[in-house]
């Protein structure tokens, strides 16, 4: 079969690889617009395939220059933008997205970090056929891969990378000889995850220990890491351990409550406590931390309102005594809060 590829990044590029080695004809590679991983790119130039960047994929011009390529199936590995009719009918054989979630469950975006933050013991990858809704198509083929307890998100994203060519080429074999068994989602039972944004690296040392090391877990490297407020100094959090069976008992959330040098720091969490064992600090290297018994971390917020309080009580009086010298402080206090 003629075979058009919309894909970024690793994922896409080995299974490229992989559909060359085993000989599917590539008519054409569809990716990212603006994007920054150029490796997908640049593989199918180098294997003499063409490349086009569209803005909207949707396009009706941009489905007129598509149909040049006659390609007899279309298949999705990590494109941005959502596929709609009539695209998704514009092969004969149909539209595959490979999906890394074990669907129904894990729709949407950003599922490794999920699936880890979840505490799951294992994910999915789903090949399926692309409908009007976004992962709700039915499945040709899927297959789990196990989390242990100490993986993170590094280690997920690679036993995904690695499993990928193996489910795209074992898919398409199933579609070419027509040995396709369409297994419809159910509806009732489906999940959905958006992306991971600014702000929802941030850890909340009033949550559980577990809750937090999958957190830490799930959106480590190559992530931006779980981040945190110490001494009114931002840190990333890159590595800790759990312990189940550490006593629980309640105390300050986010406090130092033991350390041991050269390997780390025991965290006051909301039920009993977590090991912390690499950190790092902006524009410095990582580190083991060594901090005092008795340190806070996250943001102390009776102290932050305390502060701020007497923030606000600092400028009023610089207005009420620029109203009485004429009204210098007061201008300087408006050009300020401007």
């Amino acid at each position: 079969m003629r075979i058009l590829l919309f894909g970024n990044g690793e994922r896409a590029r080995v299974s490229l690889q992989r559909l060359v080695d085993e000989g599917e004809t590539l008519v054409g590679v569809v990716t990212r617009d603006g994007g920054t991983d150029n490796n997908l790119a640049n593989a199918a130039i180098k294997l003499g395939i063409p490349v086009v960047r569209p803005k909207n994929v949707n396009d009706p011009k941009f489905l007129t220059e598509l149909n040049e390529f006659h390609s007899d199936c279309n298949l999705s590995i990590t494109y941005d933008q959502i596929i709609r009719s009539p695209l998704i009918e514009l092969a004969p054989h149909g539209f595959v997205n490979f999906h890394p979630g074990k669907l129904p469950k894990y729709r949407g975006r950003s599922t490794i970090n999920w699936a880890i933050i979840n505490g799951e013991s294992e994910i999915g990858i789903t090949a399926h056929y692309i409908d009007g809704g976004i992962d709700t198509g039915d499945i040709i083929l899927q297959k789990t891969l196990p989390i242990a307890f100490t993986d993170y998100y590094s280690d997920v994203s690679q036993k995904i990378e690695a499993a990928f060519p193996d489910l795209v080429t074992e898919t398409l074999k199933m579609i070419e000889q027509g040995r396709v068994h369409r297994t419809p989602q159910s509806a009732g039972s489906g999940t959905y995850y958006c992306r991971r944004e600014n702000g929802d690296e941030w850890l909340d040392w009033s949550e559980s220990s577990l809750s937090i090391y999958n957190k830490i877990r799930g959106i480590g490297e190559p992530g931006p890491g779980a981040q945190t407020i110490i001494n009114d100094r931002f840190v990333v959090v890159w590595r800790a351990c759990f312990e189940a069976k550490l006593p629980t008992y309640d105390a300050t959330h986010g406090q130092v409550v033991n350390r041991i040098p050269g390997e780390g720091v025991h965290i006051k969490t909301g039920d009993s406590t977590l090991f912390v064992s690499c950190v790092q600090f902006a524009g410095e290297e990582k580190s083991v931390p060594d901090w005092k018994i008795g340190t806070r971390l996250g943001l102390n917020i009776p102290a932050y309102l305390l502060g701020l309080k007497a923030d606000l009580e600092t400028l009023r009086q610089q207005v009420n005594q620029g109203s009485n010298s004429g009204g210098g402080a007061k201008a300087d206090f408006m050009e300020t809060r401007d």
